[in-house]
């Protein structure tokens, strides 16, 4: 194997791990927000139910989710990592709409905060050494 298949290889494998652990930090999040939904909401809906709702909006808010951080941090070249990461939140924020409507304020409160940890925690760029952008000034 020649040194530039190596290089790509292992580019690749990094990439992928990069990924792979943006989507485990937002699932674990997301798990984390309905946990906290299940012990403070008064619904009368048992612990199991909750947490089955909580895995059916997985895929109603944590796939448009995973689908902007993605395609942002592989973008994301030429701003601030702090200023990315706010409009990142923004933009996350507005994934949770699904739970506008609910009954009680608890599930938008918390699948809300678990939107702006994940903002705060994505890995940024996914390429970090194609960033040209600045940090910290």
């Amino acid at each position: 194997m020649s040194v530039d298949e190596e290089a790509v290889r292992s580019g690749v494998q990094s990439e992928l791990r990069q990924k792979g652990r943006c989507v485990l930090t937002y699932v674990l999040l997301h798990g984390a927000a309905w946990l906290a939904i299940s012990q403070t909401v008064g619904w009368e809906d048992s612990f199991l139910q909750t947490m089955e709702l909580g895995a059916g909006l997985l895929v109603f808010i944590g796939g448009p989710s995973l689908l902007v951080a993605l395609v942002a941090t592989s973008e994301h070249r030429r701003m601030d990592m702090v200023q990315f990461r706010v409009l990142l939140g923004m933009f996350l924020i507005l994934c949770a709409w699904p739970l506008v409507g609910c009954s009680t304020p608890e599930p938008l409160l918390f699948q809300v905060t678990a939107q702006i940890a994940f903002a705060a925690l994505v890995p940024t760029p996914l390429l970090p050494e194609h960033s040209t952008g600045q940090t910290g000034q």
